[in-house]
């Protein structure tokens, strides 16, 4: 008879078991669902669109120090006359 008494308290705990294993998936999947996540293609995109964007300002820079450079020899030059 004992062992029928553990047999049933074994099955009893592996039900609870199944329940806190669910709830807990359950409870885990809502906080997934709240974070702002994007999936991996987004990101590259993302990266890429970036990428590209730092690559035009460092063009932009350049340009512009090139622009100040020849509005500062021309304020120069001018000055000379």
């Amino acid at each position: 008879m004992p062992a029928d008494k553990l047999q049933q308290l074994l099955h009893e705990l592996q039900q609870q078991g199944a329940v806190i294993t669910g709830d807990l998936r359950d409870a885990l999947a809502v906080a997934l669902n709240r974070l702002p996540l994007v999936s991996q293609a987004e990101f590259d995109t993302q990266a890429a669109i970036l990428e590209r964007t730092r690559e035009k300002v460092a063009q932009l820079e350049a340009q512009l120090r090139e622009m100040e450079q020849a509005l500062q020899e021309q304020d120069n030059a001018g000055g000379d006359q």
